[in-house]
């Protein structure tokens, strides 16, 4: 996957080719935002779909004995992870 510098792109910080960690790797010879459509036809959403965070929550779930009460706790410890995984935020 090619690196995106995202210069003068406002859909950088919710795209993978920006955010992702890998420093050492091939880039876009320019930015492939187009302004004139207001697109990107290179777009990858960093954003966890939800199908992707509600089967890691089930997991989690599962993995710490299913607990009652504790939906919402194990749904964001499932949305932090995948964030970090794709460079949305940066570990601790």
């Amino acid at each position: 996957m090619l690196k995106c510098y995202g210069e003068n792109c406002p859909i950088k910080e919710d795209c993978y080719h920006f955010t992702q960690p890998y420093v050492k790797r091939n880039a876009f010879a320019q930015s492939p935002y187009n302004h004139t459509t207001q697109s990107c036809e290179h777009f990858y959403s960093n954003i966890p779909k939800e199908e992707f965070i509600r089967e890691s929550a089930y997991h989690i779930w599962l993995r710490e004995g299913k607990p009652e009460n504790k939906a919402l706790d194990h749904w964001n410890k499932a949305y932090i992870s995948a964030c970090i995984s794709t460079g949305r935020i940066k570990p601790e």
